[in-house]
Protein backbone atom coordinates (compact mmCIF):
# COMPACT_ATOMS: atom_id res chain seq x y z
CA UNK A 1 0.00 0.00 0.00
CA UNK A 2 3.01 2.18 0.21
CA UNK A 3 3.55 3.62 -3.25
CA UNK A 4 -0.44 5.00 -2.68
CA UNK A 5 0.92 7.92 -0.85
CA UNK A 6 3.34 9.48 -3.50
CA UNK A 7 0.73 12.81 -3.86
CA UNK A 8 -0.51 12.61 -0.80
CA UNK A 9 3.08 14.00 0.89
CA UNK A 10 4.01 15.46 -2.33
CA UNK A 11 0.34 17.51 -1.88
CA UNK A 12 1.60 18.19 2.14
CA UNK A 13 4.90 19.48 0.70
CA UNK A 14 3.06 22.46 -0.43
CA UNK A 15 0.84 23.07 2.03
CA UNK A 16 1.62 26.87 2.62
CA UNK A 17 3.10 27.30 6.08
CA UNK A 18 1.11 30.75 8.34
CA UNK A 19 2.63 33.91 9.07
CA UNK A 20 3.74 33.12 12.91
CA UNK A 21 7.18 33.05 13.61
CA UNK A 22 8.07 31.29 16.88
CA UNK A 23 12.28 30.72 17.58
CA UNK A 24 13.26 28.20 20.61
CA UNK A 25 16.76 27.95 19.46
CA UNK A 26 17.91 26.10 22.56
CA UNK A 27 19.83 22.86 23.18
CA UNK A 28 19.56 23.17 26.98
CA UNK A 29 15.36 23.64 26.37
CA UNK A 30 15.45 20.73 24.15
CA UNK A 31 17.05 18.27 26.47
CA UNK A 32 15.72 19.56 29.81
CA UNK A 33 12.17 18.48 28.83
CA UNK A 34 10.21 16.99 31.54
CA UNK A 35 7.68 13.75 31.16
CA UNK A 36 4.38 14.95 30.26
CA UNK A 37 1.05 13.97 32.09
CA UNK A 38 -0.98 11.93 29.96
CA UNK A 39 -4.67 10.66 30.90
CA UNK A 40 -4.70 6.93 31.00
CA UNK A 41 -0.85 6.47 30.26
CA UNK A 42 2.18 6.37 32.60
CA UNK A 43 5.22 7.97 30.54
CA UNK A 44 8.39 5.45 30.61
CA UNK A 45 11.04 7.93 29.38
CA UNK A 46 11.64 11.05 27.02
CA UNK A 47 14.35 11.90 25.60
CA UNK A 48 15.10 15.29 23.31
CA UNK A 49 17.64 15.41 20.90
CA UNK A 50 18.47 18.89 18.97
CA UNK A 51 19.19 18.30 15.49
CA UNK A 52 20.86 20.75 13.04
CA UNK A 53 20.63 20.50 9.34
CA UNK A 54 19.05 17.05 9.54
CA UNK A 55 17.94 15.27 6.62
CA UNK A 56 14.98 12.62 5.94
CA UNK A 57 16.49 10.33 3.32
CA UNK A 58 13.61 9.34 0.61
CA UNK A 59 11.47 6.21 1.03
CA UNK A 60 9.95 4.76 -1.73
CA UNK A 61 5.85 5.19 -2.10
CA UNK A 62 5.83 6.99 1.56
CA UNK A 63 8.54 9.98 1.18
CA UNK A 64 9.39 10.60 -2.92
CA UNK A 65 11.97 13.36 -2.13
CA UNK A 66 14.44 13.79 0.42
CA UNK A 67 14.13 16.81 2.90
CA UNK A 68 16.79 18.59 4.16
CA UNK A 69 18.37 21.08 6.04
CA UNK A 70 15.92 20.39 8.90
CA UNK A 71 16.81 22.39 12.25
CA UNK A 72 14.87 20.64 15.11
CA UNK A 73 14.04 19.21 18.97
CA UNK A 74 13.34 15.67 17.92
CA UNK A 75 11.77 14.15 20.77
CA UNK A 76 11.29 10.37 21.63
CA UNK A 77 8.28 9.95 24.66
CA UNK A 78 7.86 6.17 25.36
CA UNK A 79 4.59 5.34 27.08
CA UNK A 80 2.92 2.36 28.50
CA UNK A 81 -1.14 1.80 29.39
CA UNK A 82 -1.87 -0.07 32.74
CA UNK A 83 -2.56 -3.72 32.20
CA UNK A 84 -1.72 -3.35 28.38
CA UNK A 85 2.03 -4.17 28.77
CA UNK A 86 2.62 -2.18 25.78
CA UNK A 87 5.12 0.24 25.15
CA UNK A 88 4.03 3.03 22.63
CA UNK A 89 6.82 5.56 21.28
CA UNK A 90 5.41 8.71 20.37
CA UNK A 91 7.60 11.20 18.15
CA UNK A 92 7.17 14.48 18.50
CA UNK A 93 9.40 16.86 16.11
CA UNK A 94 9.40 20.78 16.98
CA UNK A 95 11.00 23.55 14.52
CA UNK A 96 13.84 25.55 16.33
CA UNK A 97 13.06 28.49 14.25
CA UNK A 98 10.00 29.76 12.49
CA UNK A 99 7.34 27.83 14.66
CA UNK A 100 4.05 28.83 13.13
CA UNK A 101 2.03 28.28 16.06
CA UNK A 102 0.26 25.03 14.92
CA UNK A 103 0.21 21.56 16.27
CA UNK A 104 0.06 18.81 13.53
CA UNK A 105 -0.70 15.11 14.17
CA UNK A 106 -0.16 12.62 10.92
CA UNK A 107 -1.48 9.34 10.25
CA UNK A 108 -0.29 6.03 9.53
CA UNK A 109 -0.62 3.27 6.21
CA UNK A 110 -1.85 -0.08 6.33
CA UNK A 111 -0.81 -1.54 9.12
CA UNK A 112 1.39 0.65 10.34
CA UNK A 113 -0.27 3.37 12.86
CA UNK A 114 2.01 6.22 11.64
CA UNK A 115 5.16 7.06 9.23
CA UNK A 116 7.22 8.82 12.00
CA UNK A 117 10.44 10.79 10.15
CA UNK A 118 8.64 10.46 6.98
CA UNK A 119 5.64 12.71 7.78
CA UNK A 120 7.66 14.28 10.90
CA UNK A 121 10.25 15.28 8.46
CA UNK A 122 8.08 17.47 5.62
CA UNK A 123 5.62 18.95 8.31
CA UNK A 124 7.68 20.25 10.63
CA UNK A 125 9.95 21.52 7.70
CA UNK A 126 6.46 23.48 6.80
CA UNK A 127 6.84 25.04 10.43
CA UNK A 128 4.62 22.56 12.04
CA UNK A 129 5.18 21.12 15.86
CA UNK A 130 4.97 17.56 14.66
CA UNK A 131 3.60 14.22 16.19
CA UNK A 132 3.58 10.68 14.92
CA UNK A 133 3.56 7.10 17.13
CA UNK A 134 4.09 3.58 16.16
CA UNK A 135 1.19 2.77 18.58
CA UNK A 136 3.54 0.26 20.36
CA UNK A 137 3.10 -2.02 17.51
CA UNK A 138 6.17 -1.45 15.65
CA UNK A 139 6.32 0.30 12.21
CA UNK A 140 5.57 -2.77 8.79
CA UNK A 141 2.46 -1.08 7.20
CA UNK A 142 2.74 -4.58 5.19
CA UNK A 143 2.67 -7.12 7.84
CA UNK A 144 0.77 -7.37 11.39
CA UNK A 145 2.77 -10.67 11.85
CA UNK A 146 5.07 -9.08 15.23
CA UNK A 147 1.83 -7.78 17.10
CA UNK A 148 -1.93 -9.77 15.93
CA UNK A 149 -1.78 -12.53 17.93
CA UNK A 150 -0.48 -13.61 21.10
CA UNK A 151 2.08 -16.57 22.08
CA UNK A 152 -1.11 -18.53 22.79
CA UNK A 153 -2.67 -17.53 19.41
CA UNK A 154 -5.26 -15.60 20.66
CA UNK A 155 -5.73 -11.92 19.15
CA UNK A 156 -3.79 -9.40 21.09
CA UNK A 157 -6.61 -7.09 21.97
CA UNK A 158 -4.54 -4.37 23.52
CA UNK A 159 -2.45 -3.99 20.77
CA UNK A 160 -5.19 -3.76 18.51
CA UNK A 161 -6.82 -1.03 20.58
CA UNK A 162 -4.06 0.91 20.44
CA UNK A 163 -3.23 0.63 16.62
CA UNK A 164 -7.20 0.84 16.03
CA UNK A 165 -7.94 3.88 18.34
CA UNK A 166 -5.93 4.27 21.69
CA UNK A 167 -2.72 5.68 19.94
CA UNK A 168 -5.00 8.67 18.21
CA UNK A 169 -5.34 10.01 21.80
CA UNK A 170 -1.91 9.36 22.68
CA UNK A 171 -0.29 10.83 19.51
CA UNK A 172 -2.62 13.99 20.36
CA UNK A 173 -1.69 14.48 24.04
CA UNK A 174 1.69 13.71 24.53
CA UNK A 175 2.55 15.80 21.00
CA UNK A 176 0.40 18.70 22.41
CA UNK A 177 2.07 18.77 25.80
CA UNK A 178 5.48 18.69 24.32
CA UNK A 179 4.76 21.37 22.24
CA UNK A 180 3.77 23.66 25.07
CA UNK A 181 5.97 22.94 27.18
CA UNK A 182 8.85 23.73 24.37
CA UNK A 183 7.52 26.94 23.20
CA UNK A 184 5.75 27.89 26.66
CA UNK A 185 2.79 28.20 24.95
CA UNK A 186 -0.03 26.31 23.55
CA UNK A 187 -0.81 25.69 19.93
CA UNK A 188 -3.24 28.10 18.60
CA UNK A 189 -4.91 25.20 16.25
CA UNK A 190 -4.36 21.41 16.39
CA UNK A 191 -4.56 19.59 13.04
CA UNK A 192 -4.89 15.93 12.15
CA UNK A 193 -3.40 15.03 8.16
CA UNK A 194 -3.96 11.18 7.15
CA UNK A 195 -5.05 9.37 4.41
CA UNK A 196 -6.36 5.64 4.40
CA UNK A 197 -5.54 4.01 7.27
CA UNK A 198 -4.59 7.71 8.61
CA UNK A 199 -7.80 8.66 7.58
CA UNK A 200 -9.65 6.15 9.22
CA UNK A 201 -7.57 7.19 12.26
CA UNK A 202 -8.88 10.85 11.65
CA UNK A 203 -12.61 9.89 12.21
CA UNK A 204 -11.34 7.96 14.99
CA UNK A 205 -10.73 11.30 16.41
CA UNK A 206 -13.81 13.08 15.48
CA UNK A 207 -15.73 10.26 16.82
CA UNK A 208 -13.67 9.05 19.98
CA UNK A 209 -12.04 12.20 20.65
CA UNK A 210 -13.88 15.28 19.60
CA UNK A 211 -11.99 17.98 21.37
CA UNK A 212 -8.75 16.71 20.16
CA UNK A 213 -8.47 18.62 16.66
CA UNK A 214 -9.66 21.74 15.45
CA UNK A 215 -9.13 20.38 11.83
CA UNK A 216 -9.38 17.11 10.43
CA UNK A 217 -8.46 16.08 6.98
CA UNK A 218 -9.12 12.02 6.10
CA UNK A 219 -8.40 10.98 2.44
CA UNK A 220 -9.82 7.55 1.32
CA UNK A 221 -10.53 6.66 4.80
CA UNK A 222 -10.49 3.06 5.78
CA UNK A 223 -13.96 3.10 7.83
CA UNK A 224 -16.14 0.29 8.40
CA UNK A 225 -12.82 -1.71 8.26
CA UNK A 226 -14.29 -4.91 9.08
CA UNK A 227 -16.71 -5.03 6.23
CA UNK A 228 -14.78 -3.59 3.45
CA UNK A 229 -11.34 -5.35 4.07
CA UNK A 230 -13.40 -8.68 4.20
CA UNK A 231 -15.24 -6.92 0.87
CA UNK A 232 -11.87 -6.39 -0.62
CA UNK A 233 -11.14 -10.41 -0.93
CA UNK A 234 -14.49 -10.89 -3.08
CA UNK A 235 -12.41 -10.44 -6.51
CA UNK A 236 -10.13 -13.70 -5.47
CA UNK A 237 -13.21 -15.68 -4.19
CA UNK A 238 -15.22 -14.87 -7.37
CA UNK A 239 -11.63 -16.30 -9.74
CA UNK A 240 -11.15 -19.26 -7.70
CA UNK A 241 -15.15 -20.17 -7.59
CA UNK A 242 -15.64 -19.16 -11.13
CA UNK A 243 -12.40 -21.03 -12.07
CA UNK A 244 -11.12 -18.01 -13.93
CA UNK A 245 -8.02 -16.10 -13.79
CA UNK A 246 -8.11 -13.02 -15.71
CA UNK A 247 -4.45 -11.66 -16.34
CA UNK A 248 -3.68 -7.66 -15.91
CA UNK A 249 -3.77 -6.85 -19.24
CA UNK A 250 -7.60 -8.51 -19.76
CA UNK A 251 -8.66 -6.58 -16.87
CA UNK A 252 -7.48 -3.31 -18.10
CA UNK A 253 -8.77 -4.03 -20.75
CA UNK A 254 -12.12 -3.91 -19.00
CA UNK A 255 -11.42 -0.38 -16.90
CA UNK A 256 -10.64 1.13 -20.91
CA UNK A 257 -13.66 0.00 -21.77
CA UNK A 258 -15.82 1.49 -19.26
CA UNK A 259 -14.12 4.90 -19.57
CA UNK A 260 -14.02 4.79 -23.41
CA UNK A 261 -17.78 4.49 -23.00
CA UNK A 262 -18.76 6.85 -20.00
CA UNK A 263 -15.86 9.40 -20.10
CA UNK A 264 -17.96 11.72 -22.48
CA UNK A 265 -21.32 11.40 -20.31
CA UNK A 266 -20.56 14.52 -18.83
CA UNK A 267 -19.38 16.42 -21.92
CA UNK A 268 -15.65 16.23 -21.97
CA UNK A 269 -13.88 13.68 -23.07
CA UNK A 270 -10.79 13.60 -21.14
CA UNK A 271 -10.54 10.09 -19.95
CA UNK A 272 -12.28 10.25 -16.95
CA UNK A 273 -15.49 9.20 -15.71
CA UNK A 274 -16.76 12.39 -13.68
CA UNK A 275 -19.80 9.80 -12.20
CA UNK A 276 -19.05 6.40 -12.19
CA UNK A 277 -22.95 6.06 -10.97
CA UNK A 278 -24.09 7.44 -14.14
CA UNK A 279 -21.88 4.67 -15.95
CA UNK A 280 -24.05 1.86 -17.21
CA UNK A 281 -20.87 0.19 -18.81
CA UNK A 282 -21.73 -3.88 -19.43
CA UNK A 283 -18.26 -5.83 -19.47
CA UNK A 284 -20.25 -8.58 -21.17
CA UNK A 285 -19.45 -6.36 -24.64
CA UNK A 286 -15.89 -7.28 -24.49
CA UNK A 287 -16.80 -11.01 -25.20
CA UNK A 288 -14.85 -12.16 -28.23
CA UNK A 289 -12.80 -8.64 -28.88
CA UNK A 290 -9.06 -9.64 -28.86
CA UNK A 291 -6.80 -7.94 -26.61
CA UNK A 292 -2.67 -7.76 -26.89
CA UNK A 293 -1.13 -9.59 -23.87
CA UNK A 294 2.25 -9.76 -23.69
CA UNK A 295 2.99 -10.11 -27.38
CA UNK A 296 0.29 -12.11 -27.97
CA UNK A 297 -3.29 -12.26 -28.33
CA UNK A 298 -6.10 -12.95 -25.90
CA UNK A 299 -9.65 -13.13 -26.80
CA UNK A 300 -11.57 -12.03 -23.95
CA UNK A 301 -14.07 -15.28 -22.97
CA UNK A 302 -17.83 -15.22 -21.40
CA UNK A 303 -16.36 -17.03 -18.27
CA UNK A 304 -13.71 -13.63 -17.95
CA UNK A 305 -16.66 -10.84 -18.41
CA UNK A 306 -18.82 -12.82 -15.89
CA UNK A 307 -15.76 -12.85 -13.08
CA UNK A 308 -15.39 -9.02 -14.46
CA UNK A 309 -19.29 -8.79 -13.85
CA UNK A 310 -19.05 -9.50 -10.19
CA UNK A 311 -16.22 -7.77 -9.35
CA UNK A 312 -17.92 -4.30 -10.02
CA UNK A 313 -21.31 -5.43 -8.16
CA UNK A 314 -19.48 -6.69 -5.21
CA UNK A 315 -19.89 -9.14 -2.51
CA UNK A 316 -23.54 -10.49 -1.92
CA UNK A 317 -24.81 -13.34 -0.33
CA UNK A 318 -26.56 -16.35 -1.30
CA UNK A 319 -30.24 -14.51 -1.00
CA UNK A 320 -28.71 -11.87 -3.45
CA UNK A 321 -28.36 -9.09 -0.55
CA UNK A 322 -25.48 -7.13 -1.45
CA UNK A 323 -22.98 -7.61 1.64
CA UNK A 324 -20.74 -4.41 0.83
CA UNK A 325 -19.68 -2.47 -2.27
CA UNK A 326 -18.03 -3.15 -5.59
CA UNK A 327 -15.15 -0.89 -7.41
CA UNK A 328 -16.56 1.85 -9.43
CA UNK A 329 -16.37 1.76 -13.49
CA UNK A 330 -12.60 3.25 -13.82
CA UNK A 331 -11.31 1.99 -11.02
CA UNK A 332 -8.41 -0.39 -12.23
CA UNK A 333 -9.21 -4.05 -11.22
CA UNK A 334 -5.88 -6.23 -11.04
CA UNK A 335 -5.03 -5.29 -7.60
CA UNK A 336 -7.85 -6.93 -5.05
CA UNK A 337 -8.16 -9.39 -8.42
CA UNK A 338 -4.18 -9.71 -8.50
CA UNK A 339 -2.82 -12.85 -10.19
CA UNK A 340 0.69 -14.82 -10.41
CA UNK A 341 1.49 -17.60 -12.63
CA UNK A 342 3.14 -20.54 -10.85
CA UNK A 343 4.31 -23.66 -12.73
CA UNK A 344 2.86 -21.98 -15.91
CA UNK A 345 -0.52 -21.83 -14.19
CA UNK A 346 -2.62 -18.41 -13.65
CA UNK A 347 -3.91 -18.25 -9.95
CA UNK A 348 -5.36 -15.38 -7.28
CA UNK A 349 -3.09 -13.72 -4.88
CA UNK A 350 -4.66 -11.72 -2.12
CA UNK A 351 -4.11 -7.96 -1.23
CA UNK A 352 -2.00 -7.88 1.66
CA UNK A 353 -4.49 -6.46 3.80
CA UNK A 354 -7.62 -8.54 3.56
CA UNK A 355 -5.10 -11.18 3.73
CA UNK A 356 -3.62 -10.58 6.95
CA UNK A 357 -7.05 -9.16 8.36
CA UNK A 358 -8.81 -12.67 7.75
CA UNK A 359 -6.12 -14.69 8.55
CA UNK A 360 -5.00 -13.54 11.65
CA UNK A 361 -8.27 -11.67 13.42
CA UNK A 362 -10.99 -13.53 11.90
CA UNK A 363 -9.41 -17.30 11.48
CA UNK A 364 -6.62 -16.62 13.73
CA UNK A 365 -4.50 -19.00 12.32
CA UNK A 366 -1.85 -17.44 10.04
CA UNK A 367 -1.34 -20.84 7.72
CA UNK A 368 -4.76 -20.36 6.55
CA UNK A 369 -5.13 -21.21 3.21
CA UNK A 370 -7.69 -18.46 1.68
CA UNK A 371 -8.10 -20.80 -1.23
CA UNK A 372 -10.40 -22.81 0.93
CA UNK A 373 -12.99 -19.31 0.71
CA UNK A 374 -16.11 -20.05 -1.19
CA UNK A 375 -19.13 -17.55 -1.56
CA UNK A 376 -20.85 -19.31 2.23
CA UNK A 377 -17.66 -19.39 3.65
CA UNK A 378 -17.11 -15.24 2.62
CA UNK A 379 -20.57 -14.86 3.62
CA UNK A 380 -19.80 -16.12 6.99
CA UNK A 381 -16.58 -14.16 7.50
CA UNK A 382 -18.73 -11.25 6.88
CA UNK A 383 -20.51 -11.73 9.91
CA UNK A 384 -17.65 -12.63 12.13
CA UNK A 385 -15.91 -9.62 11.46
CA UNK A 386 -18.44 -7.12 11.99
CA UNK A 387 -19.96 -9.09 15.07
CA UNK A 388 -16.50 -9.22 16.93
CA UNK A 389 -14.43 -6.08 14.83
CA UNK A 390 -16.91 -3.45 14.52
CA UNK A 391 -17.27 -1.67 18.19
CA UNK A 392 -13.40 -1.90 18.09
CA UNK A 393 -11.97 -0.93 14.50
CA UNK A 394 -14.86 -0.06 12.68
CA UNK A 395 -14.40 4.05 12.91
CA UNK A 396 -17.91 4.61 11.33
CA UNK A 397 -20.04 6.25 14.31
CA UNK A 398 -22.09 8.36 12.29
CA UNK A 399 -23.16 10.36 15.85
CA UNK A 400 -20.52 13.79 15.20
CA UNK A 401 -22.71 16.03 17.60
CA UNK A 402 -19.94 16.32 20.31
CA UNK A 403 -17.06 17.31 17.25
CA UNK A 404 -19.96 19.86 16.12
CA UNK A 405 -20.29 20.83 19.34
CA UNK A 406 -17.13 20.90 19.83
CA UNK A 407 -16.09 23.51 16.66
CA UNK A 408 -14.38 20.71 14.43
CA UNK A 409 -13.92 20.88 10.80
CA UNK A 410 -13.86 17.68 8.76
CA UNK A 411 -12.65 17.49 5.20
CA UNK A 412 -12.65 13.81 4.01
CA UNK A 413 -12.08 13.24 0.17
CA UNK A 414 -12.07 9.92 -1.76
CA UNK A 415 -10.56 9.16 -5.34
CA UNK A 416 -13.75 7.53 -7.31
CA UNK A 417 -11.40 5.29 -9.08
CA UNK A 418 -9.62 4.01 -5.79
CA UNK A 419 -8.91 0.16 -6.29
CA UNK A 420 -8.21 -0.75 -2.39
CA UNK A 421 -11.13 1.25 -0.18
CA UNK A 422 -14.50 1.41 -1.90
CA UNK A 423 -15.10 4.85 -2.53
CA UNK A 424 -19.49 3.90 -1.83
CA UNK A 425 -18.20 3.32 1.48
CA UNK A 426 -17.17 6.45 2.61
CA UNK A 427 -20.62 8.45 0.43
CA UNK A 428 -22.39 5.78 3.03
CA UNK A 429 -20.75 6.98 5.91
CA UNK A 430 -21.62 10.64 5.11
CA UNK A 431 -25.34 9.66 4.47
CA UNK A 432 -25.49 8.02 7.69
CA UNK A 433 -24.27 11.23 9.31
CA UNK A 434 -26.64 13.09 7.68
CA UNK A 435 -29.68 10.87 9.10
CA UNK A 436 -28.10 10.73 12.31
CA UNK A 437 -27.53 14.71 12.16
CA UNK A 438 -30.68 15.95 10.77
CA UNK A 439 -29.99 16.88 6.98
CA UNK A 440 -27.10 17.81 5.01
CA UNK A 441 -27.14 21.49 5.61
CA UNK A 442 -26.40 21.11 9.33
CA UNK A 443 -23.67 18.51 8.54
CA UNK A 444 -21.91 20.92 5.74
CA UNK A 445 -21.53 23.09 8.44
CA UNK A 446 -18.65 21.06 10.08
CA UNK A 447 -18.17 17.88 7.44
CA UNK A 448 -17.89 17.86 3.86
CA UNK A 449 -16.94 15.23 1.39
CA UNK A 450 -14.83 15.57 -1.97
CA UNK A 451 -15.20 12.74 -4.35
CA UNK A 452 -11.92 12.95 -6.92
CA UNK A 453 -13.27 11.58 -10.04
CA UNK A 454 -10.53 9.60 -11.87
CA UNK A 455 -8.04 9.71 -9.15
CA UNK A 456 -6.79 6.07 -7.51
CA UNK A 457 -6.06 5.32 -3.75
CA UNK A 458 -4.64 8.48 -1.83
CA UNK A 459 -3.90 9.90 -5.55
CA UNK A 460 -0.75 7.03 -5.18
CA UNK A 461 0.01 6.80 -8.95
CA UNK A 462 -0.34 9.27 -12.06
CA UNK A 463 -3.78 9.63 -13.88
CA UNK A 464 -5.96 11.46 -15.78
CA UNK A 465 -8.21 12.17 -12.75
CA UNK A 466 -8.71 15.71 -10.87
CA UNK A 467 -6.26 15.52 -7.94
CA UNK A 468 -6.69 17.77 -5.40
CA UNK A 469 -3.59 19.88 -5.13
CA UNK A 470 -4.26 20.86 -1.91
CA UNK A 471 -6.67 20.36 0.26
CA UNK A 472 -4.92 20.28 3.67
CA UNK A 473 -4.81 24.65 2.57
CA UNK A 474 -8.22 24.57 2.45
CA UNK A 475 -8.81 22.76 6.23
CA UNK A 476 -6.50 25.33 7.48
CA UNK A 477 -8.65 28.21 5.75
CA UNK A 478 -11.69 26.49 7.27
CA UNK A 479 -10.13 26.76 10.66
CA UNK A 480 -8.96 29.62 10.78
CA UNK A 481 -10.98 32.04 8.21
CA UNK A 482 -14.02 30.43 8.81
CA UNK A 483 -14.10 29.77 4.95
CA UNK A 484 -15.98 26.59 4.37
CA UNK A 485 -14.65 25.09 0.88
CA UNK A 486 -17.21 25.65 -2.11
CA UNK A 487 -15.01 23.36 -4.02
CA UNK A 488 -11.26 21.67 -3.89
CA UNK A 489 -8.76 22.89 -6.75
CA UNK A 490 -7.61 20.02 -8.74
CA UNK A 491 -5.03 19.01 -11.30
CA UNK A 492 -5.64 16.47 -14.53
CA UNK A 493 -2.65 15.72 -16.20
CA UNK A 494 -3.05 14.30 -19.39
CA UNK A 495 -3.82 15.70 -22.84
CA UNK A 496 -7.08 17.47 -21.58
CA UNK A 497 -5.18 18.86 -18.52
CA UNK A 498 -5.69 21.09 -16.34
CA UNK A 499 -6.94 23.04 -13.51
CA UNK A 500 -10.01 21.52 -12.37
CA UNK A 501 -12.53 21.55 -9.20
CA UNK A 502 -14.00 19.10 -6.99
CA UNK A 503 -17.54 19.79 -5.46
CA UNK A 504 -18.24 18.92 -2.39
CA UNK A 505 -20.66 15.98 -2.01
CA UNK A 506 -23.47 15.52 -3.26
CA UNK A 507 -22.30 18.21 -5.91
CA UNK A 508 -20.65 17.26 -9.01
CA UNK A 509 -18.22 19.38 -11.36
CA UNK A 510 -20.29 19.87 -14.43
CA UNK A 511 -18.74 20.93 -17.22
CA UNK A 512 -20.05 24.39 -19.23
CA UNK A 513 -19.05 23.27 -22.81
CA UNK A 514 -16.98 25.95 -23.30
CA UNK A 515 -14.54 24.66 -25.61
CA UNK A 516 -12.01 25.53 -22.71
CA UNK A 517 -10.99 22.81 -20.46
CA UNK A 518 -10.06 24.88 -16.72
CA UNK A 519 -11.59 25.04 -13.72
CA UNK A 520 -13.56 27.95 -14.78
CA UNK A 521 -15.21 25.62 -16.91
CA UNK A 522 -16.99 23.62 -14.20
CA UNK A 523 -19.91 24.72 -12.36
CA UNK A 524 -20.72 22.79 -8.64
CA UNK A 525 -24.65 21.55 -9.64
Amino acid sequence: MARFFLVFFAALLASVAASYTGDRNSKCACTALKKPDIPGAEVISINGTQLLNHTVAAFPGLLPEPVTGLAICAVDVVLTHKGAHDQVLVKVWLPLKGWNGRFQANGGSGFAAGGLDLTLGPTAKLGYAAASTDAGVGFNPLSPEAWALLADGSVNQEALASFAYRSVSDVALVGKAITEQFYRKKPKYSYWNGCSTGGRQGLVAAQRYPDLFDGILAGAPAISWPTYVVAEQWPQVVMHEENTFPSPCELKAFTDAAVAECDAVDGLADGVINNPSACNFNPYKLVGHQVECEGHKITITESVAKVVRKIYQGPFNQDGQRLWYGLNFGAALNTLANTVVVNGTRKGSSFFVNDAWIRYWVIKNPKYDLDQIDYTTLEHLFAESATEYDSIIGSDNPNLSAFENAGGKLLVWHGLSDQLIFPNGTVNYRDRVEQSMSGPSKVNDFFRLFLAPGVDHCAGTPSLGAVPTDPFAALVSWVEEKKAPAHLPAQVSGPQGGDRIICPYPLTAKYQADGNASAASFDCV
